[in-house]
């Protein structure tokens, strides 16, 4: 499971938290935005750490579809 999604956002805490806890999952931090150096790096992230589940906050959303509008990074 990756969820990309500020720890102090209204349910960050639930599922970067307390949710992987409670699966006993992994967690990986990733400190900065998760578009720096590009908007492909969530999907390195992805392909890296063989992630299964993918939660993400609506501003990360919108945040991808300006930084890659046409899906290059996702089609890589």
């Amino acid at each position: 499971m990756q969820a990309i999604s500020d720890i102090g956002w209204v349910v960050g805490h639930s599922f970067i938290v307390y949710g992987p806890l409670l699966a006993g999952a992994r967690s990986v931090v990733y400190e900065g935005k998760p578009i720096t150096p590009n908007a492909g790096k969530i999907w390195e992230m992805i392909a890296k750490y063989n992630s299964k589940t993918l939660f993400l906050a609506p501003t990360a959303v919108r945040i991808l579809k300006k930084m890659d509008f046409d899906g290059h990074y996702i089609k890589g």
